[in-house]
């Protein structure tokens, strides 16, 4: 190469490096001049059904539960079962000491039987009218009153047996063999666990909803894979003084005895059945200070838009005024964006 041509060459390469560097400066500014897309994803809202629940707590009771005492007192003699066993109604739990009422009962059995013989003789005598009406009136009454004190002192003598008002489990002894109890001293506590009650409270707006007779969904922590029902069986008439709430009650079936009583509970109970609606996840909501607005897709941009909220129901809500039927919506990405803004879609939730 001449030195011509040599000196031609490195003339041309700082010239043709300035060009490199001046379009890749132009490329860089003319994509900074480009607006950033932010990606969303979006809905299309159409009218839809939405049913609305209402979520209550409350706790479990035994349907039955009672505390069964010594109603005459004295000292427990017997005792025939202990706690966890299950009795049938009728059966023979304890005796308290009853020599006295056994004794009355003797002496009382033994004077019915001479005033029978007396009625007896004195209805023969005035048969054949040995004796005047009121003499035969006398002794039916004696007869009478020997009937009925001996029937008392049974009844006495049955107190002191105690027996099981229904079939159950004993849940609780109070008392040992040998110890004195007084009149209405506690022995024992009989519940039943084949069916449960479940006691909460209805506001004063959803009082007027619900009556007895419904249906509902019972959720226990203990028991998170199932879901029992449950019916609402009492409102009460007068709400509390303090809580101005009104005390219901719901009845659920307990056949393998899982629940027992004193457990939290969840009611979720069918309020209303809403037709027609708009609705749309609670996500794509953007709370502002002026309130609750969604962005509807229009093109490439999105508009802002102030919407009015109604019932609600696992994560969504009925948009009940700011959208019409068809729009789209952005529920996915919509935490930043402005009124105008241009967007890209990546995806659809329809």
């Amino acid at each position: 190469m001449s030195k011509r041509n040599l000196l031609c060459s490195l003339l041309f390469i700082p010239a043709l490096s300035g060009c490199i560097q001046s379009e890749a400066q132009e490329s860089q500014e003319q994509a900074s001049r480009q607006p950033r897309l932010t990606n969303v994803e979006v809905q299309t809202i159409h009218p839809t059904v939405l049913e609305e629940y209402l979520t209550l707590t409350g706790h479990t009771e035994s349907i039955h539960d009672v505390i069964l005492s010594s109603e005459l007192g004295g000292t427990v003699m017997e005792l025939h079962t202990d706690r966890g066993d299950r009795v049938g109604r009728g059966q023979v739990l304890a005796k308290v000491s009853a020599d006295m009422y056994e004794a009355q009962l003797a002496e009382s059995q033994a004077n019915l039987r001479l005033k029978q013989a007396g009625l007896k003789k004195a209805k023969a005598l005035y048969e054949r009218g040995s004796i005047s009406p009121m003499q035969r009136l006398q002794a039916q009454v004696e007869h009478d009153a020997a009937e009925a004190n001996e029937k008392l002192a049974e009844s006495r003598l049955e107190r002191a047996i105690i027996k099981a008002p229904f079939s159950g489990m004993i849940d609780d002894r109070y008392a040992d063999r040998g110890e004195m109890v007084p009149p209405g001293g506690q022995l024992f506590r009989l519940v039943v666990r084949g069916k449960m009650k479940i006691k909460s409270e209805l506001a004063e707006l959803d009082v007027s909803t619900f009556h007895p007779g419904i249906t509902a969904e019972v959720h226990i922590d203990a028991f998170p894979d199932t879901v029992f029902q449950a019916k609402l069986v009492y409102v009460a008439a007068s709400a509390h003084q303090a809580s101005r709430t009104f005390p219901c009650e719901f009845e659920l079936d307990n056949p393998k005895e899982l629940i027992r009583g004193g457990m939290m509970v969840r009611i979720r109970v069918l309020k209303n059945t809403h037709q027609d609606v708009l609705v749309l996840p609670q996500t794509a909501l953007v709370e502002t200070e002026t309130g609750r607005n969604v962005f509807v897709l229009e093109g490439e941009n999105v508009r802002k838009r102030d919407v009015t909220l109604g019932a609600s129901n696992n994560g969504m809500v009925i948009v009940a005024n700011g959208l019409n039927p068809e729009e789209t919506v952005v529920v996915t990405g919509q935490r930043d964006l402005v009124d105008g803004q241009q967007v890209r879609v990546t995806g659809r939730k329809d």
